[in-house]
């Protein structure tokens, strides 16, 4: 699937970075419903199209990649039942390939990289260059061993740290409290990865206990797993009867032990460390693809998932010349297989109303089962979407999934065959576009130049409830506690009747609050306390609460920079185009979209409303911007690496950046400084063979105290 030609890469520089921001925000809303809530919203398929569109354009135009992209972090998560516990080495994704030239174009970029060191990859035609495996659909995990035993279990969590499951992995049958230890050195460290799957057969009879019990049923194997690890009760994990299979030794002493990845593999047959025994030893890419489409037949006779298979170098020393990107190894990769394709019947189609007050069409279908899961509906993003398969109500279709729930539709296999016996040019679809909003009735509307359908009341139950997550989450005003649950309430008992009135949020009585399903006294304490604490946010926060199209976190900071409090900021105006045209990274549609906002008569209401409440942070934020002008972080870019005993690199992130500093994903030329930590690898390699200076995080300190003082 193309999402993207070559004529979306002749649009202006401001129409690309609108494409990117709008690709961003989607992967990211997709990630967090799949990684958060174990809720699959769009086909692995339909997420791999979105992220590898993301990445060509990012390609096309690197001056708009930013740290915080999809391509360049791991997402996120923000579970906090469980103890968090950062991993030894990062736990990064996989690039994806679908082709064969996805393969040829893998192996000609790492062998790119062996030939700057002199390395001929193909040198010695008998020694095993790949390894190929099944790639599970699951949950990633740590284990980790001292001195040969067992001390704790990770989550893959956001890559950098995840939560510790240690009790629960102990109830696998499949888990090893002790194994053999590979050196003498004492306190030596053994740390193996891999996947926690529940098998087919356990997953159908664990549904078949839920449903006895009248209780709510997993949707897939994989959440299952992930549900069941993740467990409080412990026992409760053990009932469920998850397998594991181990696929890595991540740590460099590690591997120089094995030399490389067959080894390890014999290691565990050896020492009964489960793993999965159908890979496939290769010398060439031809034998690479002979061996995933040997895997493919194999899929379904394994009683556990697989989504794909995973290609990896075999040799261990190779793998570290060739190194990773902050989001991938570049010496594996992994193959994904074609989508499940069911046929199914269209009933009708509801349409959706979103924060920004764009209509979206969901199809509800007839419920029908693909692959163990049942599925009864499918988006259709938009009109011209439907229009383009030619979309009838009661038209049989074509769905295609991939491990997930919520499939996509390919085609109508009805205006296919109608197509057979009529000219194509008068099949069309019949389905109206709404003129009136589907929650509110107020009339709907196109801006100039888009696809995308509007509710014209800006005050819509629907868009004010999106307003008000975005508001009190996490990148915004971070008001802990303040879910989505408490935003609906708000709303429906109104609360809060326009967008003006958000700032009420501050001023809600305990009577206000008691209206809010479930709230009691104890949880009226805990939601005002959160308020308060929120009022000492930066300034950017508060711009970025404010959902200004096009306006997002990095250019929430880039703002704050040049306007710190609100008295700056609300009296930007319709001559402060051109000023704000000139700011780094901020187009004129954006320019005009901010200006738009600002002048909103009901806007300026919230602004006088937010100053009172923020006023001691706002002259917090007018002090810093007054510091940042002596400080050498300004306009600096800085590279983070590494790990740090008592600071995340989020913690250092948001010191840079309050001091006028910004971070990138990779070393670059334009590149100032990079922060080295424990454990750095390509990335202060990188920076030392082009002459970037390197700062510990104690000269980074004494860099920053020195120029405050």
């Amino acid at each position: 699937m193309k999402l993207f030609t070559d004529t979306d890469l002749q649009q202006q520089p401001e129409e690309i970075k609108k494409k990117i921001e709008k690709l961003k925000t989607k992967i990211l809303y997709y990630q967090k419903e799949y990684y958060e809530n174990n809720t699959s919203k769009i086909s692995d398929t339909e997420f791999d199209a979105l992220f590898h569109e993301l990445k060509h354009l990012e390609l096309q135009y690197p001056k708009f990649i930013t740290p915080d992209s999809p391509t360049q972090k791991i997402y996120n998560t923000t579970q906090t039942k469980l103890t968090k516990t950062k991993h030894l080495v990062p736990m990064i994704s996989l690039e994806n390939a679908f082709h064969e030239k996805d393969l040829s174009d893998w192996e000609e970029r790492f062998i790119k990289i062996l030939e700057k060191s002199h390395i001929n990859f193909y040198k010695d035609p008998q020694e095993i260059k790949y390894i190929v495996e099944p790639k599970f659909d699951g949950l990633g995990i740590s284990c980790v061993y001292k001195n040969g035993k067992f001390i704790r279990a990770v989550t893959r969590g956001n890559g950098e740290e995840g939560e510790n499951v240690s009790l629960n992995m102990q109830t696998l049958e499949d888990h090893k409290n002790t194994i053999p230890s590979i050196t003498p050195h004492t306190n030596s460290l053994f740390e193996i990865r891999g996947e926690i799957v529940m098998k087919k057969s356990i997953f159908k009879e664990l549904n078949t206990k839920l449903s006895a019990e009248n209780k709510k049923q997993f949707s897939t194997p994989r959440n299952a797993a992930s549900g069941s690890l993740r467990q409080l009760d412990a026992t409760i994990t053990k009932q469920r009867k998850l397998s594991v299979f181990f696929y890595e030794t991540p740590l460099k002493e590690t591997q120089n032990y094995f030399t490389t990845y067959d080894k390890t593999l014999s290691f565990f047959e050896k020492h009964h460390i489960p793993y999965c025994k159908h890979y496939y030893t290769c010398q060439t890419l031809s034998e690479v693809l002979r061996a995933i489409k040997k895997i493919e037949k194999l899929r379904e006779n394994f009683d556990f998932d697989i989504d794909g298979a995973v290609i990896k170098i075999n040799n261990y020393h190779l793998r570290e010349i060739i190194g990773s990107t902050g989001h991938h190894p570049r010496w594996a990769i992994a193959w994904k297989f074609p989508a499940i394709q069911v046929q199914t019947q269209l009933q009708h189609i509801e349409w959706q109303v979103g924060r920004t007050g764009v209509l979206t069409p969901v199809a509800h279908l007839q419920e029908v089962v693909i692959d163990g899961v049942k599925v009864n509906r499918a988006t259709l993003h938009n009109m011209d979407y439907i229009k383009e398969k030619k979309l009838n109500i009661h038209d049989t279709v074509l769905l295609e999934r991939s491990g997930d729930v919520i499939p996509k539709i390919i085609k109508s296999i009805t205006a296919e065959q109608k197509e057979q016996y009529q000219s194509p040019h008068t099949v069309f679809s019949h389905i109206p576009l709404p003129t009136t909003c589907p929650i509110c009735n107020a009339p709907t509307y196109k801006k100039q130049d888009e696809v995308a359908l509007r509710c014209s009341n800006t005050n819509c139950p629907q868009i004010l409830k999106g307003k008000l997550e975005h508001f009190v989450s996490k990148k915004c005003l971070n008001i802990k506690g303040f879910g989505t649950e408490i935003c609906d309430d708000i709303i429906e008992k109104k609360l809060i009747t326009q967008f003006s009135d958000f700032s009420h949020i501050y001023t809600f009585s305990s009577t206000d609050w008691a209206k809010i399903k479930n709230f009691k006294q104890k949880s009226i304490e805990n939601i005002q306390s959160a308020l308060k604490n929120s009022t000492t946010q930066p300034f950017w926060r508060i711009i970025h609460a404010l959902g200004i199209t096009g306006v997002g976190e990095k250019t929430s900071k880039i703002l704050a920079q040049h306007y710190p409090h609100f008295r700056a900021f609300t009296h930007i105006s319709q001559t402060s185009l051109e000023t704000l045209q000139n700011i780094h990274d901020i187009g004129e549609k954006t320019a005009q979209e901010i200006i738009t906002f600002i002048q909103n008569t009901e806007h300026q209401k919230l602004f006088e409303q937010l100053e009172i409440i923020f006023q001691t942070n706002t002259r917090t934020n007018t002090a810093l911007s007054s510091s940042s002008k002596k400080t050498p972080f300004l306009h600096k870019k800085f590279v983070i690496t590494g790990s740090f005993p008592h600071h995340s690199r989020d913690d250092l992130k948001t010191i840079i950046e309050e001091h006028g500093g910004t971070c990138v994903g990779s070393v670059s030329k334009k590149t100032d400084y990079v922060v080295v930590g424990d454990k750095a690898g390509q990335k202060k390699t990188h920076a030392e063979s082009i002459g970037i200076p390197l700062l510990t995080l104690s000269e980074f300190f004494t860099l920053l105290n020195h120029t405050n003082t």
